[in-house]
């Protein structure tokens, strides 16, 4: 018995292994056969031709549909065409043929012609370019019927081999079917053999023990995920919480319990341009990593977001801060996912246990140390000290005074002029925002207007700061220009065309009179909603002007994404203009661009008489800064108003804009 069932069991395991065998290559076949169908892609190429031929057709004729970007378009897919048409198994069926060949020779010219003629600076002479290319005709076609005859034949020889195989696989698979009925049949004969000893019983108690053991399994799952995260499989808040409470009770005279709380610094940059997805392996990436780094007996956790802890024993402040440090080197070496190289920094805030302070009290004292660490800027490691919490109890009250800065009337517009090159005349005046605290004196705008931004009390400020811009502007004698900083968060809000507009009709202000500046920084995203905000804007009369150029990411492809009216140099290249020819050769290649794209250009931060020549003897259209006067509030400004000008108006607090990230730093 115990024979006849190997012999089975030897023919069982032969018949699969072959049969597996033969559906690898049945499926070998099949993947040929797909990957010859290379008819379709030459008569693709050829239809993609036609059309080519097509628009450069219209466009010659001046049809409206047949525009230069269109025909640019097609021929871009032609070139991609003739790219595949050169590479695999197309490349095979080309060079199988010299007429084939003769005639990709005599398309890529044909392109290379067209492409020259389109892009180069020589005219098209589209004409002759639509006879060259019908003469291509009848060739692309002949290649199109080729392709198809081609693949027929491949696929007709891939068939018959595709047939032989299946009548291979429908015998093995029948003897594989016939052999498992004589195995089964051999089992059941088998099993009647055995001993009927085991009565019901026994077999309950087995069942009882399987399933006694499929809920300990349970029990222990259901256990694991309650103390630890889903995404990085790291420890959660929760286990945490224990194992540093119990740490906490039991540790030795002498010893302490370190905390490191980690934050990730351009984490949500990841999430917002590369997905969730992306962010997701970057935190089991960075989870990875930490886990190495620890030593046997210390934890990592994961409490959520994109925020790590580190709980270790028996480390000095000394040993805890040189371990911090490897840890903030070790995260910030590039990630590689899904082939792309991410890269983030971290900040870290250190605690150390003490005599008296608990759990709760320790994790305060640890996330106080990482937000001082952020606030020093990135990849920065911080530990706790009591003046930290005494920095944070001041920092809380400058916020509550600055929130009520403007209605208690400690906020003023003052105004720098701006005056013309050529004859020194003011030509208009920049608003800047100032704070005179009763206590505190006057805070620079360095010191609150982060804070501002930070606490999104900016946008309340911007606009009171706009509306008392317009008002005062309109009641000025001379038709001066009064400019505005705005900021990238403002132009988040779809109402900013409407609260400029509201402005402008609360003050009287004609919008031509009003200069909006902005940062390179709003154009970073260039998304279409930002882009259409500032064209609305232009729409009205408003003029647009590019502040700080030169400081920013991509000036040049800022100014081809939107044409500006203005280009403000920042006075980082004004400073040392005189002295440095680096300076010069900026500043001139500036004023170049400027005046070649028909934009004004006005030089910040002049200060010295020879600055001045300089950069009246470089082209500057406009200039501002100290030598032609300090920033002052209205009532200091000469010559603003006449006897008959209209009467200041009144209640200048009204709607407000978004943030000013410049509003008073001039």
């Amino acid at each position: 018995m115990k024979k006849l069932l190997a012999i089975v069991i030897v023919c069982f395991i032969v018949a699969t292994s072959y049969i597996a065998y033969v559906i690898t290559q049945r499926q070998a076949m099949l993947k040929n056969v797909a990957h010859h169908n290379d008819s379709w892609a030459v008569s693709q190429s050829v239809s993609e031709y036609m059309r080519l031929e097509h628009r450069l057709a219209a466009y010659g004729l001046g049809v409206e549909s047949g525009t230069l970007d269109e025909v640019r378009l097609r021929l871009d897919i032609m070139i991609g065409r003739l790219d595949i048409l050169q590479h695999g198994t197309l490349r095979q069926l080309i060079d199988a043929d010299p007429h084939q060949q003769e005639t990709l020779d005599r398309l890529h010219q044909v392109l290379t012609k067209l492409e020259a003629g389109v892009y180069g600076d020589a005219p098209l002479d589209v004409r002759a370019m639509l006879a060259e290319m019908a003469d291509l005709d009848g060739a692309m076609t002949a290649m199109a019927s080729y392709a198809a005859e081609y693949d027929a034949q491949r696929i007709d020889t891939q068939y018959e081999a595709l047939t032989r195989l299946h009548r291979i696989y429908t015998g093995l698979a029948g003897g594989l079917i016939v052999c498992g009925i004589s195995l089964i049949v051999l089992l059941l004969y088998h099993n009647r053999l055995l001993n009927r000893a085991h009565d019901g019983m026994q077999v309950l108690a087995a069942d009882l023990r399987i399933a006694s053991g499929e809920l300990q399994v349970r029990n222990d799952k259901l256990a694991h995920a309650a103390h630890h995260d889903a995404l990085t499989g790291l420890p959660n808040r929760m286990l945490f919480r224990e194992q540093l409470e119990a740490r906490i009770a039991a540790r030795a005279e002498g010893v302490h319990v370190a905390i490191l709380l980690l934050d990730l610094d351009g984490f949500k940059n990841v999430n917002d341009t590369l997905g969730h997805d992306t962010g997701d392996a970057l935190l089991r990436a960075v989870a990875g990593r930490l886990s190495r780094l620890v030593e046997p007996g210390d934890l990592v956790c994961r409490l959520g977001g994109d925020e790590f802890i580190i709980l270790s024993a028996a480390l000095s402040e000394r040993e805890a801060c040189v371990f911090a440090d490897r840890v903030i080197a070790e995260i910030a070496l590039p990630y590689l996912l899904a082939e792309r190289e991410i890269a983030v920094a971290t900040s870290v805030g250190l605690a150390l246990s003490q005599e008296g302070v608990g759990s709760d009290e320790l994790l305060k004292h640890a996330d106080l140390a990482l937000y001082e660490a952020k606030r020093l800027g990135r990849g920065r490691v911080c530990v706790f000290r009591p003046e930290l919490h005494t920095r944070i109890l001041d920092r809380t009250s400058f916020e509550v005074d600055l929130q009520k800065a403007l209605a208690n009337g400690e906020m003023e517009v003052f105004y720098q002029p701006v005056v013309d090159a050529g004859t020194r005349a003011v030509s208009g005046y920049e608003a800047l925002l100032r704070w005179n605290h009763p206590l505190r004196g006057q805070v620079a705008p360095s010191d609150f207007i982060p804070v501002a931004e930070e606490t999104g009390i900016i946008q309340e400020l911007g606009e009171w700061v706009l509306h008392t811009a317009c008002a005062d502007a309109a009641g000025w004698q001379a038709p001066l220009k009064v400019a505005v900083n705005l900021s990238p968060v403002q132009f988040r809000s779809k109402a900013l065309e409407r609260k400029v507009m509201a402005a402008l009709a609360h003050g009287g202000l004609e919008p031509g009179r009003l200069e909006l500046e902005i940062t390179e920084s709003v154009l970073l995203d260039r998304n279409e909603h930002t882009l259409q905000t500032l064209r609305s804007l232009k729409g009205l009369g408003i003029q647009i002007a590019m502040d700080d150029f030169g400081t920013g990411y991509s000036s040049l492809g800022s100014l081809r994404g939107f044409p500006f009216d203005k280009i403000k140099i920042d006075r980082s290249f004004i400073r040392d203009v005189t002295t440095g020819s680096d300076a010069i050769a900026i500043v001139e290649l500036v004023i170049g661009v400027a005046r070649s794209l028909g934009m004004a250009t006005t030089a910040e931060g002049i200060e010295t008489e020879e600055q001045f020549e300089c950069l009246k003897r470089l082209g500057c259209d406009q200039m501002q800064g100290y030598l032609f006067g300090r920033p002052m509030p209205l009532g200091d400004l000469p010559g603003l108003r006449g006897e008959t000008s209209a009467p200041e108006p009144a209640g200048r607090t009204s709607v407000f804009l978004p943030p000013l990230s410049r509003v008073g730093l001039g």
